[in-house]
């Protein structure tokens, strides 16, 4: 299956030989369908940040020098926050006592913090990301916005992320038990990798722990894929999806396009719409790309393959929670 490595990579696209055609393949597992080298291409993307302080929070005579800070798209913006007010302190307006609200907005868009950063950044630009991308930094706020979830601190983010870790478990299994399973300092290790964006460490305690992975393509209940509708505003679809098709041939990003959301493809159902982008960290995906690769080697730390639709105004979703 080593073929399979490059769906992205130039302009070759994926073509399944007959063997993956074969009842041998629902019989594969992760330890011979994953590619360490290929997913550390795909997911050690890194994105260049300038943060500026909010122009109405600047209490110094001068604005201050911006932050420029090189991110991990794995990684998330609550990791920013200590060095963001250490950076800034000297300019923020006293609050008596009251903790500061560390918050981002890009283009007067407030960053949802719950979202891994190469999310973040495949909604608010697509693949023409600029260099540096320009945040604004609020330090007042957060609990006033509706479109950011209340923040009090890491351990609200530890709690987001090993919930949609489990999430994403519970979809592929059927139970959290594999995650349940975990000694405390494998979950201590799972954490620390997280919060570090330490992919090899990341995929250590998966090898240290196989049934964090479904055991089969067969057995495996169903990918866990977010599709994350972007215009703005953003919504985002959680669907059960298959690994097979009913003919034991993969289910790729097209079948699922098709089977849960029609109105991006074109007339015949297989090319995108007119001005409709389909993005993973950071790259254009192949609608022929199978759907249990893409999981497999482009996934997120939260265990989550967060695809990103950027629509063209006539498709926006008129609500949805995010």
């Amino acid at each position: 299956v080593s073929h399979l490595a490059s769906p992205f990579l130039g302009s070759r696209r994926l073509h399944f030989s007959e063997v993956l055609r074969s009842e041998a393949m629902e019989n594969l597992g992760p330890q011979e369908l994953l590619e360490e080298n290929v997913r550390h291409q795909l997911c050690g993307g890194r994105v260049m940040l300038r943060i500026r302080l909010a122009c109405d929070e600047v209490a110094s005579l001068t604005e201050p020098p911006p932050l420029f800070s090189m991110v991990s798209r794995l990684s998330y913006l609550p990791m920013l926050f200590t060095d963001v007010y250490e950076h800034f302190k000297a300019c923020l307006p006293p609050r008596m006592g009251q903790p500061y609200e560390i918050w981002f907005d890009c283009n007067n868009v407030a960053l949802k913090w719950h979202y891994p950063v190469g999310v973040l950044c495949d909604m608010l630009a697509g693949q023409e990301l600029p260099v540096p991308l320009d945040l604004t930094a609020h330090f007042t706020g957060c609990s006033a916005s509706k479109e950011l979830l209340p923040f009090s601190g890491l351990a609200d983010l530890q709690k987001s992320i090993m919930n949609a870790f489990k999430e994403a478990i519970l979809l592929e299994n059927g139970n959290t038990s594999p995650f349940q399973k975990l000694a405390k300092q494998q979950q201590m290790s799972l954490w620390d990798a997280i919060s570090k964006s330490n992919l090899e460490a990341y995929g250590q305690v998966h090898r240290s722990e196989p049934t964090l992975l479904w055991a089969s393509l067969k057995k495996c209940k169903s990918l866990a894929v977010r599709l994350h509708l972007w215009g703005p505003p953003h919504a985002a679809l959680l669907h059960r999806v298959k690994v097979l098709n009913d003919d034991g041939t993969p289910s790729t990003v097209g079948d699922f396009l098709r089977a849960v959301m029609p109105p991006v493809l074109d007339e015949d159902g297989q090319a995108l719409a007119e001005g409709v982008e389909l993005l993973t960290q950071g790259l254009s995906i192949s609608l022929e790309t199978p759907l249990f690769w893409l999981s497999l080697h482009a996934h997120y730390l939260d265990h989550f393959l967060h695809l990103v639709l950027r629509l063209p105004s006539r498709l926006l979703p008129r609500s949805g929670k995010a």
